[in-house]
């Protein structure tokens, strides 16, 4: 979402290799106070639209909190995956990261921190399970392609048997 600006060439005569130095270095910071101001444009707008997926997502959950179970009817689904719970807690976290420390933005602390130990938990966990769920599916995957196989084979035998009949 970065701004496309046009680009004039400037072609000034220094008279000096320390006024070049001195101009080159300021047309750099300039460069780089826009591709800052670019970036910061770019997060506006992504955190107006990620406030307003929160803001519909908390609505949601409002409508299901008032959603009364009778015996004749089914609960609705979970609003959130536990994997999409997840990634909103990091992005919280890097958002408190970024708000709390506007000078150490940069700085990340360490994802292995006590704090996020839970979320950790719950991410090797789900790992664990999916990890389990492909060894299944490829097990079923190998005994269907051995019944493919063998079928193949039986229908060759079958029409060379009926060949030979012929």
């Amino acid at each position: 979402m970065a701004v496309q600006a046009a680009y004039t060439i400037l072609i000034l005569p220094l008279h000096s290799s320390r006024e070049a130095l001195t101009f080159y270095m300021w047309l750099r910071r300039m460069k780089e106070l826009e591709q800052e101001r670019d970036a910061l444009l770019d997060g506006v707008q992504l955190v107006d639209r990620a406030r307003d997926w929160y803001r519909e997502r908390l609505h949601e959950a409002g409508q299901k909190r008032e959603w009364r179970c009778t015996w004749d009817q089914t609960p609705p689904p979970p609003l959130l995956g536990p994997a999409l719970l997840v990634q909103i807690q990091e992005a919280n976290k890097f958002l408190n990261d970024l708000i709390s420390h506007p000078d150490k933005g940069h700085r990340r602390q360490s994802p292995y921190s006590t704090k996020h130990s839970d979320t950790i938990a719950t991410l090797r966990h789900q790992n664990q399970m999916l990890t389990r769920e492909i060894t299944a599916q490829n097990e079923k995957m190998w005994k269907l392609q051995r019944e493919n196989e063998a079928l193949y084979r039986e229908l060759e035998e079958r029409h060379l048997h009926r060949a030979t009949f012929i």
